[in-house]
């Protein structure tokens, strides 16, 4: 019993946002690099580890372009990665942003108030679930 409550739970958010028509791989990165900053601030952000085939045209901007994140269930956790990845957004316009929790997937572009307020418990029950 007490290893169970020492245990932190935890779960793996996939972030990812779309590129641009004039996107390099550079450019790209450079982008990826920003977000992942932002994101920092939230806990441990790591890039997707693909291993892309040479030749494969797009797979290396879907890899460029994804972090992971690793989520807590602290209520105000969800909130703050909505509100950190709408920033990004606000940044870098014409890019929407894709979030992977689990099974739910959810793409932000540029929302209402409402909407933020509806992706926000979106995540925080896909966190939930999750665990």
């Amino acid at each position: 019993m007490a290893q169970r409550e020492a245990r932190v739970s935890e779960v793996v958010v996939e972030v990812s946002f779309t590129s641009l028509p004039e996107d390099d791989d550079f450019a790209l990165d450079l982008v990826t690099d920003e977000l992942a900053e932002d994101l920092g601030d939230l806990g441990e952000v790591r890039r997707l580890d693909l291993d892309a085939e040479p030749g494969s045209k797009g797979v290396g901007e879907v890899v460029l372009g994804t972090l992971t994140v690793v989520a807590t269930v602290d209520p105000g956790y969800a909130q703050a990665l909505v509100d950190l990845v709408l920033g990004f957004l606000g940044r870098n316009r014409g890019r929407k942003a894709h979030l992977k929790v689990g099974d739910v997937e959810l793409t932000i572009d540029q929302p209402t108030k409402a909407q933020v307020s509806e992706m926000i418990d979106i995540v925080r029950n896909a966190i939930g679930r999750a665990y």
